[in-house]
């Protein structure tokens, strides 16, 4: 999508919907971290462990993360947010409905939220 198409209020909605599916995608990798944190608070893994996990957490997932929701690629963003489900089809607004070629065809393989 052609920024210059689009005007400001769509511009700042594309900017909320990047930060929004990266949020709930970090917090979802963050989830199995927790776990981690879990295992180390009932001894199961020293703390030792338990810095290297979050050592590769950093330099594995939430690297991979800030790269992609940072690529400056909104319309991607944006199709892949709502296809891994951490943008949902209600709260992308009619007119980037229109703009964004690519979330027509994945939308209509989604089924609507309940």
């Amino acid at each position: 999508m052609n920024q210059q198409n689009l005007t400001k209020l769509e511009i700042k909605e594309l900017s909320k919907l990047t930060e929004l599916a990266y949020s709930r995608a970090l917090a979802k990798a963050l989830a199995s971290l927790e776990e981690k944190f879990q295992q180390w608070r009932n001894n199961k893994i020293t703390v030792f462990e338990l810095g290297e996990m979050i050592h590769q957490f950093h330099n594995g997932p939430a690297r991979e993360l800030w790269n992609f929701y940072t690529s400056g690629n909104a319309d991607l963003v944006i199709v892949q947010g709502v296809k891994d489900g951490f943008i949902l089809k209600k709260e992308v607004s009619l007119g980037i409905l229109e703009k964004l070629d690519g979330l027509k065809s994945v939308l209509k393989d989604i089924k609507p939220a309940l």
